[in-house]
């Protein structure tokens, strides 16, 4: 057994640990769209509008813009990242604090994928680069995302939103 696969593994799993709660909590009664079977291109449409969201949160984390993460995060939203697990409002007071300030040069996102778990509930997965120092350290470059989103008050909200580094940074595999 490759012994360098197990931290990912342990990671993967505490991933899974909090997402299948989580999507259990979600089901259809807090959902607040109607259809239960999403025509492909309303199914397109919502991937549409959950990747802008999603972006939208990065160039609100570049331009400091805490308006976008108060209004597309519900007040019982998480952000789980490699150092600790976040509610919205220790997010919000980390990105106030100026020693904890990172300044974004510019970040990509892509490999989007959308799985929808209940109505007016999806898995947005992702990866991203992204270029930014925080405290005066390089910020990783490589990352894997993943968002769980709800249709909350008229608009999608992420109530929990995950990043992960990459191991790896110089050495990433290409894909095919």
């Amino acid at each position: 057994m490759n012994r360098e696969s197990l931290p990912a593994k342990n990671v993967l799993l505490k991933g899974a640990a909090l997402l299948v709660p989580l999507a259990l909590l979600l089901g259809p009664t807090s959902a607040q769209t109607a259809r239960k079977n999403d025509a492909p291109n309303e199914t397109r449409s919502i991937q549409l509008e959950l990747v802008r969201t999603e972006t939208g949160f990065f160039e609100a984390w570049k331009t400091k813009d805490q308006a976008y993460f108060r209004e597309h995060m519900p007040e019982n939203g998480i952000f789980w990242g490699e150092n600790a697990t976040l509610s919205r409002d220790q997010q919000l007071a980390e990105q106030q604090t100026p020693a904890k300030a990172c300044v974004v040069e510019g970040y990509g996102l892509s490999d989007f994928g959308a799985l929808p778990l209940a109505t007016g509930a999806y898995l947005l997965t992702y990866k991203a680069e992204q270029y930014a120092t925080c405290n005066g350290e390089k910020a990783p470059v490589h990352i894997n995302g993943s968002s769980i989103y709800i249709f909350k008050t008229g608009h999608w909200q992420a109530i929990y939103r995950a990043q992960v580094p990459l191991k790896n940074q110089g050495s990433l595999p290409t894909s095919n």
